[in-house]
């Protein structure tokens, strides 16, 4: 008995069918793909700041005027202020005896602020348990007590210093968080409902577009059906689809990455309207 033959037609038809659903699963992912894309560069953009800052501070911390403690060792913190300043980041550089008082600073506003006591901040405990100053470290975000930056936001970087062999203090410059933020991660919105935060390691939030979010709260609180234990747990970075009916549409798609610096593991999400993502990127054909 012969097999009855399907029509050629039915094999074009299915052929079209196929090769459109595979469009359009392809179409569909690209924008969600290049909204990480877009975490992932201003994420590596902030590490390559850190790295520049760091180097340029250790090469400070092992000059030979800063172990002087002399005239000499203003002159070149203020150089060092100098060098930074346009960057319109930096509040000012502290150079701290062994119990973590300072003992000099230079800073933006050329007024220097000594005698404050430093040593419960990390990065003095972690400079005074180390043996020789082979890198930098970067503290956890912190209230600035001191100088230019006093009452900020700021996370520091510091290295340890040392007189014939012995811990003699700590060189530590602030980087002032609000136009650090501003500078790296309002370059990831895509729309004006997109919302960008960074996180550190203990899920505190210490960048918001939203100003009605505390800076330094737990951001378990304010986000609970985002999946951010999961999140924070992440070794690489990802992206996920939830519902927030909070500011605009419901349906939002968020890409994050984490921020591995030294000291440090931060976390940036950044989270929009899914309509805004696939109507960005298509308006956008450069970028694809």
């Amino acid at each position: 008995m012969l097999r009855r033959r399907l029509p050629v037609w039915w094999f074009i038809i299915l052929a079209i069918v196929s090769l459109g659903l595979i469009f359009y699963f392809s179409a569909s992912r690209r924008p969600l793909y290049r909204e990480l894309l877009l975490a992932r560069a201003q994420a590596s953009n902030l590490v390559s700041f850190f790295n520049d800052f760091g180097n340029s501070l250790a090469v400070l911390a092992q000059s030979t005027a800063i172990k002087s403690r002399n005239a000499s060792t203003t002159i070149k913190m203020e150089t060092f202020v100098e060098q930074w300043r346009k960057s319109d980041l930096i509040g000012g550089v502290v150079l701290t005896d062994s119990r973590g008082v300072v003992q000099f600073n230079a800073n933006v506003l050329g007024i220097p602020d000594v005698g404050k006591s430093l040593a419960d901040r990390d990065y003095f405990v972690w400079a005074k348990n180390q043996t020789q100053a082979e890198r930098y470290f970067v503290s956890r975000p912190v209230v600035s007590r001191l100088g230019a930056s006093k009452g900020e936001a700021i996370v520091v970087v510091a290295l340890p210093v040392f007189q014939n062999g012995t811990f003699s203090g700590v060189v530590a410059a602030s980087v002032i968080l609000a136009p650090l933020t501003n500078r790296y991660l309002e370059l990831m919105k895509i729309s004006s409902l997109t919302e960008v935060y960074l996180i550190d390691q203990k899920g505190n939030l210490w960048y918001s577009r939203d100003d009605t979010k505390t800076v330094g709260a737990s951001i378990f609180e304010s986000f609970p059906k985002y999946p951010l234990q999961t999140v924070l747990n992440a070794k690489e970075e990802g992206k996920f689809v939830t519902v927030d009916t909070r500011i605009g549409p419901a349906v939002r798609f968020a890409a994050y990455v984490p921020i591995q610096l030294n000291g440090q593991n931060w976390l940036i999400i950044v989270a929009s309207p899914l309509r805004d993502v696939f109507s960005f990127w298509g308006q956008n054909t450069l970028l694809k």
